[in-house]
């Protein structure tokens, strides 16, 4: 009765579709469908209704672009006007990007304040002192697996860029005199700091065989640690952590700061430095703190693959006005605890995501029905994901009810 559909001659035109089934083949779209929930590709998983077959008017699509404003809360660019602001708006992840020489540093919410200032006096300053353009993700936008925001900073040659780390290096020190020493920041005459580096930079950083990084820190007695890359090709990046007094830190950053800006004429280089590496996280919000419960959510060696795919994909794939749809087949004993009372649960993903999603019967299928999902590409994957957690916590709680012996063998 909860049942809702997206059965409208009015519906964004499909491009693609995904189909979820435990069955080894679905009789609807004559594709095969491997056991233990492996996905197939296909068109249009829709019954044939009226107008299906032509593209919709773009005229009855905008609301899906509208949509995706809506996801930052209204407050993914507050800090406009008071030091902080990131310029117009811009799909969560991504900095505008107009400068030739590029850096992005890690930065713990005690040392984001410090450099903001009341007010965003100090950002402001560093910025006309610089002659650089310097912005932060908001206080919700960490980068994945660590509690620091990404701070981007822009020049037109690498000496602007070695100031604005001298800077930064000057604030952690303040810092760390009125605060105190912690893991995030280092202690006094040992400080730390962290930026991103595309894996290319890295290789140069370290030279061939470990010579170049050896040198560097046999010359400077800085420790220097490389973490594991994060997504796949150029525009992968790494996080290099820096600790030592000082100079050292600054000496070791103005050679990582001349091996990235060596690769700025290269192709993908627009593409890592403007990708800041976070989004809004209120969806890690969603049943729990996903973001920190265990770290099972950042950890998993398939988010940063998500991550990376989506920050390379161009701006007319994110935001195409016609929108995308998902589908895929559910069995009819599950779908109650899909959709949730009164339909709160998919009424509850629907409003996070800006997406809508339909639950419907399959003709000549009684068993089965069929989980529809449309709205922007990303909200419509993060739909799908959070549509598949109920999927599991309602088929795990399904097999644990009384008298739920045997059901294995229906799936």
């Amino acid at each position: 009765k909860s049942q809702s559909t997206l059965n409208s001659p009015h519906s964004p035109c499909i491009l693609t579709a995904l189909n979820f089934t435990h069955r080894p083949f679905n009789r609807e779209l004559r594709v095969p469908i491997f056991r233990g929930a492996t996905a197939a590709w296909s068109h249009d998983p829709s019954p044939p209704h009226q107008g299906q077959g032509t593209s919709p008017p773009r005229s009855h699509l905008p609301h899906y672009r509208s949509r995706v404003a809506k996801m930052g809360g209204g407050g993914e660019f507050k800090g406009e006007g008071k030091g902080e602001g990131r310029g117009p708006s811009r799909r969560p992840g991504t900095t505008s990007v107009s400068l030739p020489c590029v850096m992005k540093y890690l930065v713990p919410e005690s040392l984001s304040s410090g450099i903001i200032g009341k007010g965003g006096a100090t950002i402001a300053q560093m910025r006309t002192s610089c002659d650089a353009k310097i912005s932060l993700t908001d206080k919700n936008e960490v980068y994945p697996g660590t509690d620091c925001r990404v701070l981007t900073a822009q020049g037109n040659d690498e000496a602007t860029l070695n100031e604005v780390t001298r800077q930064i290096l000057q604030k952690l020190n303040e810092l760390i005199q009125t605060s105190g020493p912690s893991d995030g920041i280092g202690s006094d005459g040992n400080c730390k700091l962290r930026v991103l580096v595309p894996r290319p930079a890295v290789g140069g950083l370290i030279g061939k065989g470990g010579a170049t990084i050896k040198q560097m820190r046999e010359s400077t007695e800085a420790k220097i640690s490389i973490a594991e890359a994060i997504g796949s090709g150029p525009t992968a990046e790494q996080i290099v952590t820096v600790g030592g007094a000082e100079q050292a830190v600054q000496t070791v950053l103005n050679e990582v700061n001349r091996q990235i800006q060596m690769l700025n004429q290269d192709s993908w280089y627009l593409s890592w430095a403007s990708s800041t590496g976070v989004g809004n996280l209120a969806l890690a919000g969603y049943g729990g703190d996903m973001g920190s419960s265990g770290g099972h959510s950042y950890s998993s060696p398939g988010i940063g693959t998500m991550i990376q795919v989506a920050q390379g994909l161009p701006p007319y794939v994110m935001e195409d006005s016609r929108g995308f749809a998902l589908s895929c087949v559910v069995p009819n004993r599950l779908v109650g605890g899909l959709i949730g009372r009164g339909g709160a649960g998919t009424k509850e993903v629907q409003s996070m995501t800006g997406t809508k999603i339909g639950i419907r019967e399959i003709p000549d299928d009684p068993d089965n029905r069929s989980l529809n999902i449309a709205g922007p590409l990303p909200n419509t994957c993060a739909a799908y994901m959070l549509m598949m957690k109920r999927y599991l916590d309602a088929e795990a709680q399904s097999a644990n009810a009384p008298g739920a012996a045997g059901s294995g063998s229906q799936r």
